[in-house]
């Protein structure tokens, strides 16, 4: 996670969790908790972290966003830890997905 324009890129090391996966017409719209590891210390000026992550309705993600507080924000996430939420997504989350997928 780092603000936006800074050259300092650092991945961070989080768990995550499926709190919601809603359909919104063409779009899946997927909330996931995120919670620092064990010893990880995550930028200051984030206070509540959290994803939230579109895919079209083939289930691929568009975007992948960083909140904080429930709002967007000045931080996003490194290339490395988009792969993380993929593979969390894949792994966690399909079963969610697909219910919605076949409504």
């Amino acid at each position: 996670m780092n603000k936006y324009g800074s050259d300092n890129w650092q991945d961070h090391r989080f768990t995550l969790a499926c709190k919601e996966v809603e359909r919104r017409g063409q779009w899946l719209d997927i909330y996931l908790a995120l919670h620092p590891e064990e010893g990880e210390t995550l930028p200051e000026e984030l206070y509540d972290p959290s994803v939230y992550v579109i895919c079209n309705l083939e289930g691929t993600i568009v975007q992948i966003i960083l909140l904080d507080e429930g709002c967007d924000c000045e931080y996003q996430f490194t290339p490395g830890e988009k792969e993380k939420i993929a593979r969390f997504l894949e792994e966690h989350c399909s079963a969610e997905m697909n219910s919605l997928l076949l409504r």
